[in-house]
């Protein structure tokens, strides 16, 4: 199988919540910003949380989606790079999404510090993708995610953007913590990396002894 076919099955099994997500919260940033004029408490909190936080909930669906868990694992791949090469796809089109949403906003006349945004962008992106893909194999639900997720954003719009300016002092550790969340969620699904040895269906935990 050739890796055009490869990622062509992978987008399918993807589903369409991974670009419809990130596409819809980047129009409703977009507006937001624009419409409602980006100044307004509304508007900041869209332009930066509506786009990470769909990103976060269409990488925790393509995680807990997978219904045929067993099959892969007697596969030669390992499980964890499949989960991970999906992951690969919300994750372009959130990066694709991003870039179109401050371009316009930009545009548009909007006062925006361009690589400051994408910055805050990214590291919000990777801490709440991290915690909900870290939350849907720790519990093998996506529910738990959404919860996290929600907690995140409002933790952030009311503490700590209050204590932390928005920039490198925000994104650099998000980007930290939601790296780990995200390297820690891929070791819980397998297990030293070895094709088809050892994988663990989502939501066991790691004392669970194998039948």
């Amino acid at each position: 199988m050739t890796a055009a076919t490869w990622w062509t099955h992978e987008v399918r099994r993807c589903g369409k919540q991974a670009v419809a997500l990130p596409v819809l919260a980047a129009l409703l940033a977009c507006v937001a910003a624009v419409g409602l004029d980006g100044a307004t408490v509304l508007g900041r909190a869209l332009l930066s949380c509506a786009l990470p936080a769909a990103a976060a909930l269409a990488c925790a669906a393509v995680v807990a989606r997978e219904p045929l868990l067993e099959l892969h694992l007697s596969l030669p791949t390992p499980y964890p790079r499949t989960v991970a090469r999906r992951l690969a796809w919300p994750t372009a089109v959130t990066a694709v999404a991003a870039l179109a949403l401050v371009t316009t906003v930009t545009a548009a006349g909007q006062p925006l510090d361009l690589p400051g945004t994408l910055l805050n962008l990214a590291g919000l992106t990777v801490l709440l993708s991290g915690g909900a893909v870290w939350a849907t194999v720790r519990s093998g639900s996506a529910a738990p995610a959404t919860g996290l997720v929600v907690a995140v954003v409002l933790a952030k719009l009311l503490l700590v953007d209050r204590v932390v300016a928005d920039g490198a002092g925000q994104a650099l550790p998000a980007l930290l913590i939601g790296g780990c969340l995200t390297a820690a969620s891929l070791r819980t699904l397998g297990s030293g990396g070895r094709a088809g040895a050892g994988l663990r269906p989502i939501g066991a935990h790691s004392g669970d002894k194998e039948a």
